[in-house]
């Protein structure tokens, strides 16, 4: 495997799936609440998950086609791994495709993230959970984003 790879079939149509991908509400909706996302090409989207954080600049955004993310900074804190910036320098790319007016099919492929890399298999995990979480938003509303602890 070169990279991680997943695909969803989601009950929405491409617009919603692209929506879901592009804004702060929807980042915030299925991913982490504590983000700030750009809107534009060259734009910069940080999220946080606690002292976790990765910073992506927007390469390409193709309306209800793809959505494709540079990571340019990333410290991942969680016990046990030593390269704690293994995501900067890979791309993350989502590919919508609409089988029916409405239905999407996602194909995610985080280049660079490799069986090789030391966080692979926590960070498939995660991908998973937050995959899931993405399916859940756009179909009923209700993601399952990384929220900070109470203080």
């Amino acid at each position: 495997m070169d990279s991680y790879k997943n695909n969803l079939l989601i009950s929405a149509p491409a617009a919603k799936v692209y929506q879901a991908l592009t804004t702060q509400r929807g980042i915030s909706d299925w991913w982490t609440t504590s983000c700030e996302v750009g809107t534009g090409i060259g734009d910069l989207i940080t999220i946080r998950f606690g002292e976790t954080f990765k910073v992506m600049r927007i390469e390409s955004l193709r309306p209800q086609s793809e959505v494709r993310w540079n990571v340019i900074d990333a410290q991942l804190v969680v016990p046990g791994l030593t390269r704690t910036k293994e995501w900067i320098g890979t791309t993350i790319v989502f590919q919508l495709a609409s089988p029916s007016e409405s239905t999407t099919r996602l194909a995610l492929e985080h280049q660079g993230l490799t069986q090789q890399i030391e966080c692979f298999d926590i960070c498939s995990q995660g991908w998973g959970h937050f995959l899931a979480s993405l399916k859940s938003y756009i179909e009923t509303g209700k993601g399952m984003p990384y929220a900070e602890p109470a203080a």
